[in-house]
């Protein structure tokens, strides 16, 4: 009987379980694609902020291994999208506060104008062309319903900002972005704040900076993008 009743049980968990979905590839599964798939249901909210994370439930789910899960949730952990605690395992990260929703803001005033300025001295042709594509991307209608069309959204506007760091030609800066953009993404996808024309008019401005190699243009153009980001979504993070 008690085997029995597992049985129910792990069937039950498997029914609810987000990752029900999720297909593998069958051959053999590298532990970057099992981060990009639990990535994805962390950024989508299917795990909720603070839900525990099983090594074996995953992998069970996933239908691979528990190692590349170890070494994803690793990752992961290393991108604040996951906490460990002691005795207990991995959760699904809390949504940022208050609080750390200003740091956030002043660590990429911090950065980014500085960013665009270096991208205004060395974008290449290509690079500029790149960003010229983002921007008329973000400038199309939206597919799908208003969260779907969000995602979308906010995946072009990240896209924007880290082709804007590759053109600057400082690695490190690029690295330092993506390990801020995942915290970014992650409030605004939950909120589904911020959906608006005004992002693309600031983006543009930023753009044309950059195209006029104006590196104090291209720095201010950037501060008010990021000012203004920071007053449209403050409303929802205070709530």
């Amino acid at each position: 009987m008690a085997s029995t009743a597992g049985s129910s049980q792990l069937q039950d968990e498997r029914e609810t379980s987000p990752w029900r979905s999720v297909r593998v590839p069958t051959r053999s599964v590298l532990a970057d694609q099992v981060y990009e798939l639990i990535k994805t249901q962390l950024m989508d909210h299917l795990v909720e902020p603070g839900a525990r994370l099983s090594i074996d439930g995953l992998a069970r789910d996933l239908g691979v291994s528990p190692t590349p899960v170890r070494e994803a949730l690793a990752r992961l952990e290393s991108d604040g999208l996951v906490a460990k605690r002691p005795h207990y395992g991995y959760t699904a990260a809390p949504l940022i506060d208050a609080k750390t929703f200003e740091e956030l803001f002043k660590m990429r005033l911090l950065l980014e104008p500085a960013s665009a300025s270096w991208a205004a001295q060395a974008a290449s042709g290509s690079q500029i062309q790149e960003l010229q594509d983002l921007i008329a991307a973000m400038n199309q209608p939206l597919p799908g319903d208003g969260y779907e069309s969000y995602r979308t959204f906010a995946a072009q506007d990240a896209a924007f900002h880290v082709a804007l760091a590759v053109a600057s030609g400082v690695g490190l800066m690029v690295e330092t972005l993506e390990r801020l953009r995942p915290h970014a993404q992650l409030y605004r996808l939950y909120y589904t704040a911020g959906l608006t024309t005004d992002t693309v008019t600031e983006h543009a401005k930023v753009l044309s900076s950059v195209e006029a190699r104006d590196q104090t243009g291209a720095a201010a153009a950037m501060t008010s993008h990021l000012l203004g980001s920071r007053s449209r979504l403050a409303a929802a993070v205070n709530q």
